[in-house]
Parts: structure tokens; sequence; C-alpha cells
């Protein structure tokens, strides 16, 4: 009998163990933890997050696992709904262009809070983790961009499958109880584009993290599903990617692992917008140019980044992430991008929106993914162009291991004690040899005011 794709995968999840993982590939789930538990404690003091918070009363629940940076225990399903909200809120996490997914946010929620619960040791965090990486990268590839295209956000629809799959390995189910999982997971596919720009939009991968509990929660219980959620008739692939390419979601599973063309951010924005920051951050330091100098801008993209980053007045502070032109009269104006310039006070700066009025975008069908061209005329007559293949933090121009902490340390410093970050870097270099993953995550509690 032939098996189903959600089989398939459940015997990929079940059968995987740490030393079947190549040392190499383990090093990535270890920086990937390190950076979302740094996004995270930077997302703690986002409006956001105290508005979940508010709801614990409500939630309740046995205190299972941490919110991180609030030094608060809840249920583990609520831990991992607020966490991975918390993680995108300053949209600064990681990324895998090609699946189109931000896979930490709903995934390492998931797999920690369950971790947690479980006392599992840093062999078992590592290997759910990249699990449940690799099942959410080959669904997102096999998605491809017209899943996005349609107005799926795909982070909301295809991560809640690596929250629930680094979860199931976790707690242990049998690969009858994962397929019905998938299946529970499926059934709860949620995530519009139309959101971007408001809370909603990292609320989305809180969700997913939730959901991909709440799944494996049910499938332990025997509460069954669909073993054909992704070809079926009705399955996601005819009813929310029609145009996917399944049969190439398997190929190489176990052998070829999509987590090392995981990309890191060096701005909080969406990462369309980071090749034009990086184009003029390089303009500004060759050219010595400033704002004053600048009398035209021109940013040619491909159909991706120009359908996502093209918003000319934004109107929210969280929309200012998503509008190119905002991101790049920051980048003139001020000089560089930080995550504390997504502001009111920035957003309605009578300079800034008066350098996004300079600043047209155009939709360029040659280039490809998230190609940039970025042409400056100046006030004197000169015309400058830059452009940009692949962004700093990509896997081509990644970030190297000092700035990697240098941006966890930044993150965490106005959080918690900088010792507490400090032994968070540490623990996390070796955290194969940690035997139960509290280690941790008690040192994600708040500074004591």
């Amino acid at each position: 009998m032939i098996m189903t794709i959600a089989e398939r995968f459940a015997n990929y999840i079940y059968h995987t163990s740490y030393d079947n993982i190549p040392k190499d590939i383990q090093r990535f789930a270890k920086l990937c933890i390190l950076d979302w538990i740094g996004v995270t404690l930077g997302g703690s003091k986002e409006p956001v997050s105290d508005i979940l918070l508010g709801l614990i009363d409500i939630m309740g629940g046995n205190p299972h696992a941490t919110i991180i940076g609030k030094g608060v225990k809840t249920n583990a399903l609520f831990a991992a709904l607020i966490n991975g909200t918390m993680s995108h809120a300053l949209d600064f996490d990681d990324t895998h262009k090609d699946a189109g997914i931000h896979p930490s946010v709903c995934l390492a929620p998931a797999a920690v809070a369950v971790a947690e619960y479980k006392k599992a040791s840093g062999k078992d965090l590592i290997t759910a983790f990249i699990i449940g990486f690799e099942v959410a990268a080959r669904i997102g590839i096999a998605a491809g961009q017209t899943h996005y295209e349609y107005g799926w956000h795909a982070t909301a629809t295809i991560g809640r499958f690596g929250a629930m799959a680094s979860a199931a390995k976790l707690m242990g189910l049998s690969p009858e109880q994962i397929v019905n999982a998938f299946g529970i997971t499926g059934t709860q596919v949620s995530g519009l584009r139309e959101v971007f720009g408001t809370m909603s939009k990292p609320f989305h991968a809180g969700k997913a993290a939730m959901d991909g509990i709440l799944s494996i929660a049910l499938a332990r219980r025997n509460f069954d599903s669909s073993h054909e959620i992704f070809e079926g008739r009705f399955g996601l692939k005819n009813v929310f990617s029609p145009k996917s390419q399944s049969s190439d979601m398997l190929t190489g599973l176990g052998k070829q692992y999509h987590i090392q063309d995981i990309a890191f951010k060096p701005y909080a924005s969406a990462l369309a917008t980071h090749s034009t920051i990086q184009a003029i951050e390089a303009m500004r330091k060759e050219e010595t140019i400033t704002a004053a100098d600048i009398e035209q801008i021109q940013i040619e993209f491909g159909p991706l980044p120009y359908s996502v980053v093209n918003r000319k007045n934004p109107q929210k502070v969280l929309e200012g992430k998503f509008s190119v032109q905002h991101c790049a009269a920051i980048a003139l104006i001020r000089g560089r991008v930080g995550r504390d310039m997504f502001t009111s006070k920035e957003l309605n700066d009578p300079h800034i929106i008066a350098m996004r009025e300079r600043i047209n975008v155009l939709l360029n069908p040659e280039l490809t993914r998230f190609e940039t061209i970025v042409t400056v005329k100046t006030n004197h007559g000169k015309t400058l162009k830059q452009f940009i293949k692949e962004s700093k933090g990509s896997p081509g121009v990644p970030l190297t291991l000092p700035e990697m902490k240098e941006k966890f340390m930044d993150l965490a410093n106005s959080v918690i004690p900088k010792e507490n970050a400090e032994k968070i870097i540490e623990k996390l270099g070796k955290l194969q040899e940690i035997e139960d993953v509290n280690e941790i995550i008690s040192l994600c509690n708040p500074i004591q005011k």
C-alpha cells in the first residue's frame, strides 16, 4: 500500500534520533534558538505582549511553561501563544526564503514549552527543533510562492506543521498519532496577509505554535483525523495551494537539511526592505551622501517584495516595518535603521514624511525573489546605483557568530540581567550537554525592579 505524505512524515519524525543528525546541522538549531530567545525577549516589551498577558486570568491552567521575559508561568498552550506572538512582534526573527516562512517563531515556542514541561534534555530539543524545521520548510517549499500570492501568510499556514512535528517528537507520539496530528493541524490552517502591519501578524506565529501543541495533545488521546490532509480531494494542496509541487516534498528527507538555508535578520523590519536599507547605508558610507543631497530615489523590486513592502504612506507603527519607503527614509535621515526607530514619532516626523515622498518603487519583472536595484539622484546631478542580489544575513552573506551574539545581547540586556544573557549564550553553545532545558529557560526571567 502506498503511504500518504503524512504517514511518511510521521515515520521520519518517529524514527529520527539525535545521532542521525550531522553535527554541522545541529549547530544551526542552536543559532536559531539563540536568535529566537533574543527576539522574544525584545518582543516582550511590545504592547501586544501585555495584551495577551492580561488574558492569563481566563486562560489559566497549570504553570507548565515560562512566558519569556515576563517571569510568569502558564499552561503550555498559552505560553506557546504568547511567546510565539512576542517573538514575531519586532519582525526581527529568522526567515527561510525558499519556504517563504519565519520558521522559528512557530516551532520554537511549541518545542520550548513542551521541552520545559517534559524537562527534556538539550539533545531532545535539538532533535525536535530540526525535525520541526525540516517538516515546515519542505511543506513551504512545496506550497510555493503562489500560496503566498493567494493572500495566505505562509508563516501561519505552514509554520504550525513545524510546531506540531517538534511537539510530537518531544511528547513521544506513535506514528499513527502523528498522522492524526497532521490532520488536526491541517484543518486549523489560517492566517491572511491582509493583517500585515497590525498586531494580528505576530499573532499568526503564536497561534501556529499553540495549534501545534493542541494538535498533538488531542492526537495523543487518540483524537483522529484524515490521513490524506495534504493530497486528499479537499486537502491542503487542492484547497490552499493547487499549483504546489507536493511530489518534491519528501525528496532527501533525513539526508538533505533545509535548516542550512536559514537567514537571520540584521534589521527589525520586513525582509524585503533589507536590501534597500543595506544599499543606502553603503551609499552613505562610500559616497558620503546625506538626506539633504537627495533629489529622488528609485527602488526596483521583483513581484514578491513589490507586493509586500510598497507602502508609501504607512499609517501605523507596525505598518512602517512593511514600508520600504519609510525604512529607506529612516536610513537616509538617521544614518541607520535600529529596532528602536519604529515609533509614532518617526512615523509622523515631517522630515521622514517628506523623504518618503521622494522615493518611488517600481516593479521589475526581471528581478528574482529579493533582488533589488536602488538608484539615487542627487541635487548635484549625480546618479548612484546599487544592485543587491542577496541581503546581509542571508545564507550567502551570513551574519557572523559575533554579530549574532551582539544582536542577542542588544535585545536581551534591557529585559534580563546581563549575566543571565551571557549564561544563555554559553549554555546554548553546549546545548547538547544540558540535561534539562529549564537550566536555560529559567535565565529568561526579567530584571527585578
